[in-house]
């Protein structure tokens, strides 16, 4: 028989177990969303009363260009058992998270496909993508030295935050709580990197950095105007060395020469009208997905 339901914490053994599978993450990592992943709500499929599936879910608002605030979540962590793929279950869970989200009146939910081909699969579950970022990859020659009276420094969630609503006001965007964006900044750290507030040339801006291996930076989210960003970039080269910088922007700004679109995130409405609005657009920023 097979049931779906919330999470029991006596299960949290099997359910880093199956994130371990299916990802290949550390286990700090796995472990740092058991102590700090509070926000989420963890479903699971079970059949015949073993856990074979599971899913988060995080609060999320998308927020439409006019300024309407759409109540969404976003899929974490889809992770299904090796012994138990193609019988279904991935689907299975997917259904219900739509029920389980309308029951109680989401808008829309969001997810991050952890690779290119699985876009296809998540289309034909009701997934548009939507969500781009704009992407550059720099090697440290390409970067400049900091300008003078630049500046870069760690930043609280609430400030960062609140900067970037700002900065991103009038775009359709997600928009995430101070708590959601502390969690960011606990994986950044725990790579050796940080949210960071950025001042270059009078601009403020804002970056999410950490690395992803001895010679890499990946700034998941560069948030500065387009004549400030190959400054940026020179701060954070300044305050993380490595051999290359993987850099996001916002897909609706112009970015750095050689940068390129590239999807991100898919979204599945609930609501008829808003689908209709909006099922052709592509030009969505999500910028974090906790990747």
């Amino acid at each position: 028989m097979i049931e779906i339901r919330p999470a029991r914490p006596e299960e949290i053994p099997r359910r880093k177990e199956l994130w371990k599978l299916a990802f290949g993450d550390d286990d700090a990592y796995i472990d740092y969303f058991y102590a700090h992943g509070e926000e989420s709500q963890v479903l699971l499929l079970l059949e015949d009363g073993v856990v074979w599936t599971m899913v988060a879910l995080f609060p999320v608002t998308v927020t439409l260009p006019q300024g309407e605030s759409l109540s969404s979540a976003y899929i974490y962590a889809l992770a299904t058992h090796p012994d138990a793929r193609k019988k279904g279950f991935g689907r299975f869970i997917l259904n219900y998270v739509d029920y389980y989200l309308q029951e109680s009146g989401k808008d829309c939910v969001t997810i991050v496909p952890a690779e290119p081909s699985l876009y296809k699969y998540f289309a034909t579950t009701g997934f548009e993508p939507t969500f781009s970022t704009r992407k550059v990859e720099l090697l440290r020659e390409m970067v400049a030295r900091p300008g003078e009276g630049d500046t870069i420094t760690p930043v609280s969630p609430a400030q960062y935050n609140a900067l970037r609503e700002q900065m991103l006001g009038g775009n359709f965007r997600v928009t995430y709580s101070e708590a959601l964006i502390a969690y960011q900044q606990g994986l950044s750290r725990m790579e050796r990197g940080d949210l960071f507030h950025l001042t270059v040339s009078g601009k403020e801006g804002l970056a999410a950095a950490e690395y992803l291996d001895e010679d890499t930076v990946l700034v998941k989210e560069l948030l500065l105007p387009h004549a400030a960003q190959a400054g940026g970039a020179a701060l954070l080269a300044q305050r993380m060395p490595a051999r290359r910088y993987h850099l996001r922007t916002p897909p609706f700004w112009d970015g750095l020469t050689g940068s390129y679109l590239q999807s991100f995130a898919m979204v599945k409405w609930y609501r008829p009208e808003l689908a209709n609005a909006w099922r052709e657009y592509r030009r969505g920023y999500m910028g974090l997905g906790f990747d």
